[in-house]
């Protein structure tokens, strides 16, 4: 099965169409094709269902901002995979996990992938323009799990949800062709700091790229 990359916001020979209507049609050929529930399908679908239900904005692949005055920069790390901006100032880190390509076709990811990575987010960015070097606080008040839903999930995903709860403030949901499944609520994150927030909020246009939404989806 091919690839092809598709940049949302941008029709045939370039020309500039509705983000949210391209994003629709994407959506469509998604879930009519049951094209593979990769890492950019799942942000698809997350996309849809986060900006019907909250309306807010939303940001692609994060890693890091362009300066924001006397070489100051943002850097996260890992790369954040959907960050959302709810109307009421929440942000919130999604950790997206997706199908990956192998000999034969697609395979799931393990029941655990992706905690590490959501724990980081935790305690993201790494640098601001406040302390670059020193860890100063989180933007994020939540931070979310994502996984694909799978058939053969449910011993994994029983142990996956019981940590998740029970240690970690971090939230867990699972997607699939008709919707996303909240398994976990995820708690207030201890180490955001509403300064680093509001900081971070007044220099979004320092992170233009993470506004271009760059997709590559299995063709059939």
């Amino acid at each position: 099965m091919a690839r092809r990359t598709t940049t949302i916001g941008k029709g045939l020979f370039g020309y500039a169409i509705s983000k949210d209507e391209h994003m629709s049609e994407v959506l469509r050929r998604i879930i009519r094709r049951r094209l593979p529930l990769t890492e950019d399908a799942v942000f698809v679908l997350m996309y849809h269902i986060l900006k019907r239900n909250n309306q807010g904005i939303i940001l692609k692949c994060v890693k890091g901002s362009k300066d924001v005055g006397g070489c100051r920069y943002f850097n996260f790390s890992p790369d954040i995979d959907l960050l959302e901006i709810r109307k009421d100032g929440t942000i919130v880190g999604y950790e997206l996990k997706g199908y990956r390509k192998s000999k034969g076709g697609h395979v799931p990811p393990l029941y655990y992938e992706g905690v590490d990575e959501a724990l980081a987010y935790l305690v993201n960015p790494v640098g601001t323009p406040m302390s670059y070097s020193t860890f100063a606080g989180s933007i994020f008040d939540h931070v979310y799990l994502v996984h694909p839903f799978q058939e053969t999930f449910h011993s994994g995903l029983e142990s996956l949800t019981n940590l998740l709860h029970l240690c970690t403030p971090i939230g867990l949901a699972v997607v699939d062709y008709s919707g996303v499944k909240e398994l976990v609520k995820a708690k207030r994150n201890p180490f955001v700091k509403e300064d680093i927030k509001q900081l971070f909020l007044r220099h979004l246009d320092a992170f233009r790229a993470s506004f271009e939404y760059r997709l590559s989806l299995v063709q059939k």
